[in-house]
């Protein structure tokens, strides 16, 4: 964290440079958590983090904005699906965040399980901004339906048909597991 931190504090040049810095001490571990998910790759997920800072920089809407971290944090996520479109490749094995050991998973299986979540990410990244911000807040940063109503100004029950809405575009987008072994 401490590289970004000098590398965003070199380039900030205004009035906004204590608020963002301010933000980037308080938001950037989580920003950095919820980026390494959504690309999977740590590396990716540092690059996107100083470029949304920079973005923010530049932009005013940040000041407009009712609840900073909610706009930071829709942002990133905005961010992290523009790259996955822009990429649309198979991630090398060696690029995947790797997760702990766990003896009761073959690397097969756990490869297998990697791949699935990439195309599970793919397919959500071509949900409109809504559904996608509502998922990411559900499923990857594993929020309650109460604290994601509080957030956007919804109830419990919407959250979760949105959430049920999200859910059922990307299986209409992803062949069905057994398709895809059948096929292999």
């Amino acid at each position: 964290m401490t590289s970004i931190l000098v590398t965003f504090a070199g380039v900030v040049l205004n009035g906004d440079r204590e608020t963002l810095l301010e933000l980037l001490e308080s938001e950037g571990p989580r920003l950095m958590g919820l980026l390494t998910r959504l690309t999977l790759r740590e590396g990716v997920a540092e690059d996107l983090l100083q470029d949304l800072f920079l973005r923010l920089l530049r932009s005013d809407r940040l000041r407009k904005s009712d609840d900073v971290k909610a706009y930071v944090r829709r942002a990133a996520v905005n961010l992290a699906f523009e790259w996955r479109r822009k990429t649309r490749r198979q991630p090398a094995p060696s690029e995947l965040v790797t997760e702990p050991a766990d003896h009761r998973q073959s690397p097969h299986e756990r490869l297998s399980r990697m791949e699935q979540y990439d195309r599970v990410l793919q397919a959500a990244s071509r949900l409109s901004h809504g559904l996608r911000d509502v998922f990411a807040m559900r499923y990857i940063q594993e929020m309650t339906p109460e604290e994601i109503a509080k957030r956007i100004s919804k109830t419990p029950h919407h959250v979760r048909a949105l959430c049920h809405t999200a859910l059922s575009q990307i299986r209409k987008r992803l062949p069905s597991w057994e398709d895809a072994d059948a096929r292999a």
